[in-house]
């Protein structure tokens, strides 16, 4: 394929492991459950999801991430059986209280994280995970994924390095170093022996929230993992020049759809 031979499984590697965009813990998500369920659930993304998936109806959907059960509670009202599993607890109890909510019965909830033994999980024949795969070892996450799936999976993965539109960075100084992009994952499936398909999924709204200052500083302290004092003064002040003064808000995200057959 290439004319030297590309490991770009420890590319990706040293790649996460040096970005700025540091993985949450079970704790921030737990934090995070709450508002988490209200922005997104019934958001149109869903939709734009599962609309790619191919699901007959009579099949049994394991969820990787589940969180509040954004993807899990449709897809229950669409096939067989949704195994969902989370590290947060907070999240798997949101995604329980939507489930009694709508009168789904047909779910099954496991505390279990990428990195933990999913020997205990029944068989599925189809494998999500919605914006959820911020790995350490993007090589390992995909294979432990494909593995479990008797027919296909599908995950969404950030287009370009950065959770915040960089005209926003650049005007703070914050400098950082990008998260690996999207391309780093139909490469390694490629080289596994996979041949995925792409599509991409635009959301209304990008992680940084706008409605006020506050909320405006506070999503970006949270994406960023923090800002000084001097970066937030410039924050506030691009809320007020861009966001208030020109109805200029932070960017929707973009989202790369990657889809394949785990039958090789």
């Amino acid at each position: 394929m290439f004319l030297e031979p590309i490991d770009f499984a420890q590319m990706y590697r040293e790649h996460k492991a040096s970005t700025d965009f540091k993985a949450k813990t079970s704790t921030d998500w737990d934090e995070k459950s709450r508002d988490m369920a209200q922005s997104t659930i019934n958001s149109p993304y869903v939709n734009d999801f599962i609309s790619r998936m191919n699901i007959a109806g009579d099949e049994v959907v394991l969820d990787i991430g589940c969180g509040p059960g954004a993807l899990s509670i449709p897809l229950a009202k669409k096939v067989k059986e949704v195994i969902a599993i989370d590290f947060s607890t907070q999240m798997l109890s949101e995604l329980e209280a939507y489930a009694a909510r709508e009168g789904i019965t047909n779910i099954r909830t496991f505390h279990l994280s990428w990195e933990d033994d999913w020997s205990i999980l029944p068989p599925v024949d189809i494998a999500v995970a919605s914006r959820s795969m911020e790995v350490s070892d993007a090589e390992h996450a995909l294979i432990k994924m494909s593995s479990c799936a008797r027919r296909e999976c599908y995950l969404t993965y950030k287009v370009g390095g950065s959770f915040v539109d960089m005209e926003i960075l650049n005007y703070i100084g914050k400098k950082i170093i990008t998260k690996p992009d999207y391309w780093y994952l139909p490469i390694l499936l490629y080289q596994n022996g996979y041949l995925p398909t792409i599509d991409y999924i635009t959301t209304g709204r990008g992680s940084i929230r706008s409605a006020n200052v506050e909320e405006f500083i506070e999503s970006l302290i949270w994406s960023l993992g923090g800002m000084d004092e001097e970066q937030q003064i410039k924050a506030s002040e691009y809320y007020e020049r861009f966001i208030v003064g020109e109805n200029r808000h932070p960017k929707p995200m973009q989202w790369a759809f990657i889809g394949w057959e785990t039958t090789k």
